[in-house]
């Protein structure tokens, strides 16, 4: 009897004790935005305290800290941010975008700059439908449009209003709107290529690499067929468009 009064209070102890410390976990978490700004704008030293109570990919209010870190201008901050791994393209901020369209809203860019080299995505859409090439073509930004436009930038990708990038670019000097429009038009290089097929291209055929069963369907076509390897299409033209 004493045996298992013993083992009960030893239970009841360990779960009070598991209690605490889950309290003290959500309680280390527990921050303020106000606390998360001012460590923020004091630089790199106080983001590593902040970091010692919160992970680094701690969210709050649609922010990341890399969002705060880009909408108050601390390069510092975001280089530390990212060198320790956090999430760079994880949407938040003004738009609910990426932290590299927020630094080129705010006209950060230098730390725009910084992230596209350490990879951040440029075709995440933010809540207008809105890519960083948008908004850097509705700035008027030559500079960073090119830059978007090296890393994959795409120019067909429409905005919550069916806009292209090509169609925000603001009334500029003429000489600034039109390399912009040069820039930023698009040609047949740059629209997606989309393949039709007419009823007069069926002599095709059908092949796998191995085991191969031949099925006559009609005198233009054969079709060779095997279950494990799949097909590969190979179409001949026939007859004109």
């Amino acid at each position: 009897m004493l045996k298992k009064t013993i083992y009960a209070v030893f239970i009841i102890l360990l779960m009070i004790t598991s209690a605490s410390n889950a309290k003290d976990r959500v309680t280390k978490h527990k921050i303020t935005k106000q606390e998360i700004i001012a460590s923020i704008k004091g630089g790199v030293a106080s983001t590593k305290r902040l970091l010692k109570r919160v992970p680094i990919d701690y969210y709050q209010d649609n922010d990341t800290l890399l969002h705060y870190a880009v909408q108050f201008r601390r390069q510092d901050v975001v280089e530390l941010l990212v060198n320790r791994k956090i999430l760079i393209s994880r949407k938040g901020g003004i738009f609910y975008g990426t932290a590299l369209q927020d630094a080129i809203y705010y006209g950060h860019l230098g730390i725009a700059s910084y992230l596209l080299e350490k990879g951040s995505l440029v075709n995440v859409k933010n809540i207008e439908g809105e890519t960083a090439l948008h908004i850097a073509a509705k700035r008027g930004y030559l500079d960073m449009v090119q830059q978007l436009l090296a890393h994959g930038a795409s120019k067909t990708i429409p905005d919550g209003d069916g806009n292209t990038a090509y169609d925000l670019i603001p009334d500029l000097s003429w000489d600034s709107k039109k390399e912009l429009q040069e820039t930023l038009s698009i040609g047949r290089a740059d629209t997606p290529k989309i393949h039709s097929y007419s009823k007069g291209i069926l002599n095709s055929s059908i092949h796998s690499t191995k085991n191969k069963n031949i099925n006559i369907i009609d005198k233009k076509s054969k079709i060779d067929y095997d279950s494990h390897m799949g097909i590969e299409i190979n179409i001949h033209r026939t007859s004109k468009f």
